[in-house]
């Protein structure tokens, strides 16, 4: 296979244990030059699948930390820097989000420009309401997209009038010869280069996982992104899982954001038609049989 010599994948990553092989397969794949982790505190395994990948394959990387706070710009923009010492072109994501590209023919198509800000975009896919515990195996079975609306956004989330998978946001990449820096949720950069990019790629998303991750979000995620929230409006989406659970709507919350036997999101009274898309399956589904093929490492 083909690898982008000069383009790195960079990922912060906690309990994810159901959805890290999916991961760490799929931009292995897609021929990343190198792909590093950073393991923030794990307790499931996730950590101790990657050390085990890492020990077998020379492109991925992973370093602990344990911090009560969470420190995800600070932490991305240290693991930036220094894979641009070696890599001039770096994807940052979420263990959620799977870029759409392939990593030789991206690294092609900027060869001749030394600094560029590529801008992603969510599709977000859906998973279905049977799945209520995080197990690699339910991920298999992800075959619904989410509509995009226009009017779903922080005031129409939070009021319980629209779900939160058909609500959309882009991401950044970047190549840069110069040190930069990511802002929150890597949703632009702070310091680096201005000059987008022609094209818009597709980011797939998978915002929920299982029915579990909802009180993971409330009672985990919530508690240490709070105390570094000086502007209300940033990371509205963790604030406003924690209140729904907190207040019992827990079942609510899942009903309207993942998908019935007939396709269809139950959103506080209005059922949402989902679209058919099996290519998050798809992409799951090669991604696993790489690290099986490449280095016999086997879901749970």
């Amino acid at each position: 296979m083909r690898i982008a010599t000069t383009l790195g994948g960079i990922c912060i990553v906690r309990n994810a244990r159901d959805l890290i092989a999916f991961s760490c397969g799929h931009y292995l794949r897609i021929g990343l030059g190198h792909v590093r982790f950073i393991d923030d505190g794990s307790s499931d395994g996730t950590y101790e699948f990657l050390t085990k990948l890492a020990r077998k394959e020379p492109r991925l990387s992973v370093s602990r930390v344990c911090f009560s706070e969470f420190r995800q710009p600070e932490l991305m923009s240290e693991a930036a820097n220094e894979l641009l010492r070696s890599f001039s072109m770096i994807l940052p994501f979420d263990v959620d989000e799977f870029w759409n590209i392939h990593g030789p023919s991206l690294e092609n198509a900027y060869a001749q420009q030394p600094d560029i800000l590529l801008v992603g975009k969510w599709i977000n896919f859906v998973q279905s309401d049977r799945a209520t515990k995080p197990r690699a195996v339910y991920l298999l079975g992800v075959k619904h997209a989410a509509p995009i609306l226009s009017d779903a956004n922080q005031a129409t989330i939070t009021t319980l009038k629209r779900p939160f998978v058909c609500f959309s946001t882009t991401k950044v990449g970047f190549k840069s010869t110069q040190p930069v820096a990511l802002g929150i949720g890597q949703h632009e950069l702070t310091r680096g280069p201005t000059e987008q990019g022609p094209h818009t790629y597709e980011i797939f998303h998978l915002p929920f996982t299982n029915k579990s991750q909802l009180i993971t979000r409330a009672e985990d995620h919530e508690p240490r992104r709070a105390p570094l929230r000086g502007d209300p409006a940033v990371n509205w989406q963790s604030r406003f899982f924690r209140e729904a659970v907190l207040a019992g709507r827990t079942d609510d919350l899942w009903r309207a954001n993942s998908a019935d036997k007939n396709g269809f999101l139950n959103c506080h009274g209005e059922r949402i038609e989902l679209k058919p898309d099996h290519r998050l399956q798809t992409l799951f589904l090669k991604g696993y049989a790489h690290l099986v093929r490449q280095h016999q490492m086997f879901l749970l």
